[in-house]
């Protein structure tokens, strides 16, 4: 199999470009001079083989299957049959795979330092060549909060970086759902437009994104919510060629002119007057015969809009007249228009909340085949499948912000949720059937994994608890309790039907148990701080499953309790512990890390002892081996071990950098453990993914560079699977679960 590999190209430095007048109207702003700018930072290829997953060094890499789980802030079809794209807040970009039916991911290739490109703000590709793909990337509060134009010539399997110093995007920002603020012209697929969020300002690149110059529309697009231009849309049929274009701007503000015009492709622009200046532009669409449908709400959403405030606009660009064709008076997400019949639209609410068919709250969805005249609402009649996922069957469709219609199928439709995507095959019924369609896109924020010996997978996650399942690749079950966001889980070694998990917020207690499995999970009603309730942080539980261990967020101790949570104790010592595990064979033991110590304990967890000997810098997490008494591999100080409970450590000297440590099945019975790292070896070596099969002797790399992920994310973890040689799990800040298999193994 053919491996692909991180190249590194540099382009030609920048010319200047020119705009050029156009006869006939021109605008009526001020003086707009062109400021030409070269692009600045890393301008490289990154290539991601989203086909194969397959790394240079023989692992498979996937994403855990969950089923959605995130934001999905726009989705897309192009000319090319079967070929859609979606874009998320924090989890990188999927092309859709035809053949598997499987979203692919198009981000596997983004750096740990680069791990604020997983934020996609915009995306757009060539109408004519859809193989040609650009996406505005950028977090505000994630690697400096750079911004930078990816570019593809091959459906996004390798992209082209340029990074923007002077202009700010926030993929996981208010008005995340908005667009698109990047339009390629249809004339031209080298010619894009692009608008941006925190910074303001809109550029224009007649050279795919190498170079561009800055566009003045005579206005300040700085807007106050941080979202500034969040919209633009070409005039397809405008001008001879792409000197003379038309183009519309939303800029994202009320009480003011928000929607402006250039005739002479960006050199100068006015406003359009009539435009509503007491409502927030959402998305803008041509419909295919001399009109923009725009959709509008009284504010950037996805979640902070009036509900009763908004409605659905058509723009006649002949005389920049607008109608009202709004079906009901509330926010409006998108709409998409049939390219056969500009009469035929379905539209969508954003962030408005009544019974859907899962009997859970979500948006409205309306069609019309008359222009908007009448709508239908099809709430009423449609109907919902999970297709397969069944923890999605008493979910919604909400935050509904983008939609798509396929060319070659006009029938079908997409929409976006906060759980992923959704579609339709018969839009225009009078039942239309819905189903989830977003199987490979795997958006979850994971926080704690177990590998149960013999048993299943057990996760805890953001927003929607939690999943157990019997391998990775089959779609699990998600925990009965389903109690929001979860931080830490954990499994009695030796009783393995006792699991115990927290999280939740500052309004209940946050501590859940389970005594079969995960079939029913229990809430301790008590909580262990006498100031209130406590939530999140890490929880541990005793080999046999006795007495359970749980050090909150807000606690700043460790409690220890042995009646299933009806009462709890203060531990001494393990002060301001962050992390917590039990032995896996002795049930007297139980660790804990804080960001100065490590602690151990050999009276269940009455007492701890702090190890003075080892300077620990951050609550990095300790791993105890299963089946090993008083065996803990620890990050600190590069990789140490220890062999009696954490008492001594002894620093493995072929590490010289360990961020996160796990333990697997080792090759055979009489095989050690595998170890896993998220580090370096030597200082030499790039940091990422590495393994062990001689107990730290030797390592060897698994990831390579076209599969980083963005680094561990928020969950900060790496094990072994305990029932499958060569599997590892990985955290990631918006992929989900990435799992590796060494493919020799399988």
């Amino acid at each position: 199999m053919k491996h692909k590999r991180l190249l590194s190209v540099f382009l030609a430095a920048a010319t200047a470009l020119s705009l050029t007048s156009c006869s006939g109207d021109g605008g009526s702003s001020a003086d707009s001079t062109a400021e030409s700018t070269a692009p600045a930072g890393d301008t490289s290829v990154v290539e991601t083989p989203a086909d194969t997953g397959v790394a240079e060094s023989g692992w498979k890499f996937g994403q855990v299957a969950m089923g959605g789980g995130g934001f999905v802030s726009g989705v897309f079809a192009t000319s090319q049959e079967g070929l859609y794209y979606a874009r998320t807040d924090v989890g990188g970009a999927y092309r859709y795979n035809s053949d598997t039916q499987l979203w692919e991911s198009l981000s596997y290739g983004i750096s740990e330092d680069d791990q604020g490109f997983l934020g996609v703000a915009a995306l757009a590709f060539g109408e004519k060549d859809p193989n040609r793909l650009y996406m505005l990337v950028g977090t505000s509060y994630l690697s400096g909060g750079r911004t930078a134009l990816f570019r593809s010539d091959d459906y996004g399997s390798t992209f082209t970086r340029t990074e923007l110093p002077d202009f700010r995007v926030d993929g996981n920002g208010m008005g995340r759902g908005n667009g698109e603020r990047l339009a390629v012209d249809p004339k031209n697929s080298d010619i894009i437009y692009a608008g941006f969020m925190s910074s303001g300002g809109m550029i224009k690149s007649t050279d795919g994104g190498a170079t561009y110059t800055i566009l003045d529309l005579g206005t300040d697009t700085l807007t106050s919510n941080q979202n500034g231009i969040c919209s633009i849309v070409i005039d397809p049929n405008s001008g001879d060629d792409s000197s003379c274009s038309t183009i519309y701007a939303a800029i994202s503000r009320k009480g003011d002119y928000n929607i402006y015009k250039s005739t002479d492709a960006g050199a100068t622009w006015a406003p359009v007057e009539d435009a509503p200046q007491g409502l927030m532009v959402q998305r803008m669409k041509y419909n295919g015969d001399g009109k923009i449908v725009i959709t509008y709400a009284d504010a950037e959403g996805p979640w902070n809009n009036n509900r009763s405030s908004g409605g659905i606009r058509m723009l006649n660009m002949a005389d920049d007249t607008f109608t009202d064709i709004t079906p009901k008076k509330q926010a409006y997400g998108d709409v998409v228009i049939d390219p056969n019949d500009p009469n035929r639209m379905a539209a969508c609410s954003e962030n408005v909340y009544v019974p859907q068919p899962t009997g859970a709250f979500g948006d409205e969805f309306y069609t019309t085949t008359d222009g908007g005249k009448t709508w239908t609402l099809l709430n009423d009649t449609m109907t919902f499948s999970a297709n397969g996922v069944d923890w999605l069957s008493t979910t919604s469709m909400h935050w509904c912000s983008s939609m798509a219609i396929d060319p070659n199928n006009t029938d079908r439709i997409m929409v976006v949720s906060g759980n992923g995507i959704y579609a339709c095959d018969n839009i225009w019924n009078a039942a239309p059937e819905f189903y989830f369609f977003a199987k490979g896109v795997e958006e979850t924020v994971p926080f704690e994994l177990v590998s149960i010996p013999g048993g299943e997978l057990v996760t805890v996650i953001g927003d929607y608890d939690g999943f157990s399942q019997e391998s990775a690749e089959v779609y699990g079950k998600v925990h009965s309790s389903i109690a929001g966001s979860m931080t830490g889980v954990a499994v009695a070694a030796a009783n393995t039907d006792v699991w115990v998990k927290c999280g939740g917020d500052n309004k209940t207690n946050g501590f859940w148990y389970t005594l079969d499995r995960g079939e029913t999970w229990e809430q301790a009603k008590k909580s262990p701080l006498s100031t209130g309730p406590a939530h999140g942080g890490s929880v541990a539980v005793s080999a046999d499953g006795s007495t359970f261990y749980w050090v909150p967020e807000n606690g700043g101790y460790v409690f220890w309790s042995d009646d299933q949570g009806k009462s709890w104790n203060q531990s001494e010592g393990g002060m301001n512990a962050k992390r917590l595990i039990a032995d896996q064979v002795n049930p007297e033991y139980v660790y804990a890390a804080s960001g100065s110590s490590f602690y151990y304990s050999s009276d269940r967890g009455k007492t701890f002892t702090s190890n003075k000997e080892l300077s620990v810098f951050a609550s990095t997490r300790p791993v105890a081996v299963p089946g090993v008494e008083g065996k803990i591999y620890f990050p600190a100080m590069g990789l140490q071990v220890s062999t009696d409970h954490g008492e001594t450590f002894t620093r493995i000297d072929t590490v010289s950098n360990c961020q996160m440590v796990g333990v697997g099945k080792g090759k055979t019975d009489d095989s050690p453990c595998t170890l896993f790292i998220w580090g370096q070896p030597t200082s030499d070596q790039p940091v990422g993914l590495y393994w062990s099969e001689d107990e730290g002797a030797t390592w060897e790399r698994i990831n390579d560079d076209a599969h980083q992920f963005g680094g561990t994310g928020n969950g900060k973890f790496v094990y072994g699977d305990m029932n499958k040689y060569g599997r590892v799990y990985m955290s990631s800040l918006g992929l989900g679960v990435i799992y590796g298999d060494l493919i020799e193994s399988e």
